[in-house]
């Protein structure tokens, strides 16, 4: 069962206080938590909802231009001034986010899905800016149209959102998408405007324009011309001209409106009408704003003072009556979202939208609605009547139904106390299921609420409905707060909904960080070690506060604002080395990456660096550099060695300068990687006794004495006219002449151990099977993982299960299951003994087979949680 303490939680992010006079910060509204009023359309049930009071600093009133960001976004008005223009963009609840934002001859303003506001000038110039008055780009249709007469934004099926438009030539220019502006343009066969045009991309389809010109419809599409609709004179009505035509959000549907008053609801592709509605009560072919509230409702604004809502549903019949609501308003702009509208007047922020089922249901306590009678049981039971609220609840004849429809209102309601006491009708609901509650969509909920009534705080100001929220989700939520600067917010959000480690937080951080920089950057603050010192506190103790966030990241967002010692400053702090060496190799600081690596003891972040130096540096400098520090000079030999430039100008100055350094062990090594890869046995001879001599003079006796007999063998090889083999490669090519190999054994003083793995090897390679059946006979000292391992690389697979069959102990099990890449039983034998060492090196091996790593993987993950 649910939790009192979580319903409290939610509880605490709802409350509000009114700060004093003094504390309030210029422009904010005030948050309005009275119920929602509501009222009647027929079927339809529209509910009013009053967001936020006191709004004075929207100065709608003198507005010019308005646009409000789809999904609770921040709002922009452009005020006119004597010779010039300036943008403030502001929170719905009056926060302002930018003032006095310079523009010229603006005509069009709108927003775009992706968060950026669009200033379009008379001369086809187009800005987009963040929802902080940030320049993001600009889109020129000067060159493609005249003077602009109307613009219109259309909705993309990739979540963007596209622009089209039209020159006092009816001209329409377009761009699908204006993150990535591509223009196209197309030209009506007519002189005349047209009286009503619109734009929209059906979803999977390409970007459509549709232009009337009076009762003549003509739409085409990109890379087509202008088509004459001749279907939809089925129901066009000829003898009035269409003036408005507006789309809905699912981009199915289009509400038409003719100059008699006349609003005919029709498909998208014009072929057939849902409704028609003929408004007799005022003149709204006269209206300047025209829309959709929800699916079934629009609204026509006759003035500032006066919005109409019409039921336009598809279940009205011909004859039926018209229903009309008018809503008187004072000096209103009106933002369309896709479940209602929200209404901007000069004191206040209101919300009108059609409601769901669900609430039509539980709130008006609808006869024969489970969820009314569960929510009637949830308010007797609070006001301490509990036989009432039993006989409330005896009546429900699907309690799952009634609490999911509770759960549902919950999310639809904005008053704090409606939603607990709808959570907590849902939370008494299961107590009367006849199987264990599922409690996932409660929690959800009870998530969601929380942050929503967040959001709707007055220091956030967004008013994201529930439905809103589903549709834009958890991330576009975080990155439009990122966007507003709401990074505490932000934080908060993130962490309710990912937990306190996921990656949402440390996105939010960093973004703090990069603007924190970029601001102190871009101004004239002089940049001296102390400002440097006081702004890696300030950021540093921040993310100091989140362990799983690295201060690599902020280091790296210093490099790229050309702030290199804070970049160093930051670093400091860094906990994980291979970050730190990564950050140091950015900054071009190679010395102290190469003795950072040193010092981490960690071959690969060595190897990183000297890799580093090998692209950037001098030959003469990166090896003076190397020379310097044991492992990094080891490393480096290796390299030289891998990429076959041993007996080049680098291996002679390698050797010099192990030579100076007087580094007898590694030019022991160094000699000895000559031999391995020389191909002249001359040659190969001499860098042996080189490497005995070196040896020598190290005073390594066991070393030496290694050497001696190497060289001592080496003649004798080239005696054999096999100089260009190894003594592994020897023996595998006599593995079937047991007197040749004993002989060779005794001459390069072989173990019985390696003798016997290679001449498995070679019985294998040649197909000497029958041979290699009767060494298996005996009882092998080095167990049965061998036979099957050379079986398998030869690809003598008929051999393989005889051989594997054999295996037995742990340890040879393991190696056999390993040559047969049967990683899942192999780590099955680890697992059991509980050797974590192996069952790593296991995994390791697993990731070349993609159907058994993920096993092997949980085998260890259950393991470590053991």
């Amino acid at each position: 069962m649910i939790t009192s303490e979580l319903i409290e939680g939610m509880k605490e992010s709802t409350r509000t206080s009114t700060p004093s006079s003094g504390a309030k910060p210029k422009g904010d509204g005030e948050i309005c938590l009275r119920p929602s009023s509501s009222v009647f359309l027929g079927d339809q049930q529209l509910y009013f909802t009053q967001e936020y009071l006191a709004t004075n600093s929207l100065n709608m009133k003198y507005v010019v231009y308005f646009a409000a960001c789809q999904f609770s976004g921040p709002i922009a008005v452009i005020y006119a001034a004597p010779k010039s223009w300036f943008i403030w963009i502001r929170t719905i609840s009056g926060r302002i986010l930018k003032r006095d934002l310079p523009c010229t001859d603006p005509v069009f303003i709108d927003w775009t899905r992706a968060h950026c506001l669009l200033v379009l000038s008379k001369n086809g110039r187009a800005q987009v800016l963040s929802s902080i008055g940030e320049k993001v780009s600009e889109v020129f249709f000067d060159n493609q149209v005249s003077d602009v007469h109307e613009c219109r934004t259309f909705a993309t099926s990739r979540g963007d959102s596209g622009i089209a438009v039209m020159d006092v030539d009816g001209q329409v220019a377009v761009v699908n998408s204006v993150s990535e502006p591509v223009i196209w343009s197309m030209r009506p066969p007519y002189s005349e405007l047209p009286t009503a045009w619109t734009a929209f991309q059906p979803h999977s389809q390409l970007t459509h324009i549709l232009l009337i010109f009076e009762a003549v419809f003509l739409m085409g599409c990109q890379g087509e011309s202008l088509q004459v609709q001749n279907h939809a004179s089925v129901w066009v009505d000829s003898s009035t001209k269409y003036v408005k035509c507006v789309v809905d959000d699912a981009r199915s549907r289009i509400a038409m409106m003719t100059e008699n008053g006349k609003i005919q609801i029709v498909s998208i592709d014009l072929s057939t009408c849902f409704c028609t509605v003929e408004v007799t009560e005022h003149d709204i072919g006269k209206c300047i704003n025209f829309g959709w509230v929800g699916n079934s409702v629009v609204f026509v604004q006759m003035s500032s003072s006066l919005t109409v809502f019409v039921n336009v549903s598809a279940r009205r019949k011909p004859g039926d009556e018209v229903l009309v609501y008018e809503k008187m308003t004072a000096n209103a702009r009106i933002s369309v979202e896709p479940d209602g509208i929200r209404l901007f007047e000069s004191t206040r922020v209101e919300f009108v939208e059609a409601a769901s089922r669900e609430k039509i249901a539980v709130l008006n306590r609808s006869l024969n609605e489970d969820g009314a009678y569960l929510y009637k049981a949830a308010q007797e039971m609070e006001q301490g009547t509990g036989h009432n609220s039993f006989a409330a609840s005896t009546v429900i004849q699907d309690m799952y139904k009634a609490i999911d429809d509770c759960i549902s209102t919950a999310c639809d309601t904005w008053q704090p106390e409606e939603q607990k006491l709808l959570l907590k009708a849902a939370r008494f609901g299961m107590a009367y299921t006849n199987t264990t509650p599922d409690t996932t969509k409660l929690m959800r909920a009870i998530k969601e609420i929380r942050v929503l009534n967040e959001l709707r705080m007055v220091r956030t100001g967004i008013p994201l409905t529930h439905r809103q929220y589903r549709i834009i989700g958890d991330t576009c939520i975080i990155n439009r707060l990122i966007d507003m600067g709401s990074y505490s917010v932000a934080i908060k959000v993130a962490q309710w909904l990912g937990g306190e480690n996921c990656e949402s937080v440390d996105r939010v951080l960093l973004e703090w960080v990069r603007r924190s920089i970029s601001k102190v950057s871009r101004s004239n603050m002089k940049m001296d070690q102390p400002a440097l010192e006081a702004l890696d506190e300030k950021i540093s103790a921040k993310l100091l506060q989140f362990p799983h966030v690295s201060m690599a990241d902020a280091a790296r967002r210093a490099i790229e604002a050309k702030l290199p010692e804070l970049a160093r400053l930051f670093i400091r702090r860094e906990t994980d080395d291979e970050s730190h060496v990564a950050v140091l190799l950015q900054l071009n600081d190679v010395s102290a990456a190469l003795t950072k690596a040193a010092a981490s003891q960690r071959p690969q972040l060595i190897h990183q660096v000297v890799r580093h130096l090998m692209t950037s540096e001098s030959r003469s400098s990166y090896e003076l550099a190397i020379s310097r520090i044991p492992l990094a000079q080891c490393l480096y030999q290796d390299l030289v060695r891998q990429e076959g430039e041993t007996r080049g100008i680098s291996s002679r100055q390698m050797l010099a300068l192990l030579e100076q350094a007087s580094d007898f062990e590694r030019q022991t090594l160094f000699h000895f990687d000559v031999a391995e890869i020389e191909r002249n046995p001359s040659e190969r001879l001499n860098a042996l006794r080189r490497a005995k001599d070196a040896a020598k003079s190290m005073g390594d006796k066991a070393i030496e004495e290694i050497l001696n007999d190497v060289s001592a063998f080496a003649p004798l090889q080239i005696q054999r006219g096999q100089a260009d083999m190894s003594v592994r490669d020897t023996i595998i090519e006599i593995a079937d002449d047991t007197a040749k190999v004993a002989q060779l054994k005794q001459q390069a003083r072989l173990n019985d151990k390696q003798v016997l793995l290679w001449t498995i090897e070679g019985l294998a390679k040649k197909g000497k099977m029958e041979q290699l059946f009767d060494l298996a006979q005996k009882r092998s000292p080095i167990g049965y993982a061998p036979f099957v391992k050379a079986c398998v690389r030869y690809k003598r697979n008929e051999e393989v299960n005889k051989y594997f069959a054999k295996a037995n102990g742990y340890s040879d099990l393991v190696a056999a299951n390993l040559a047969k890449k049967n990683y899942v039983d192999a780590a099955k034998l680890a697992y059991d003994r509980r050797d974590r060492e192996v069952l790593h090196a296991i995994h390791m091996k697993s990731h070349d087979d993609p159907v058994q790593c993920p096993r092997v993987k949980q085998l260890l993950n259950s393991m470590d949680q053991a």
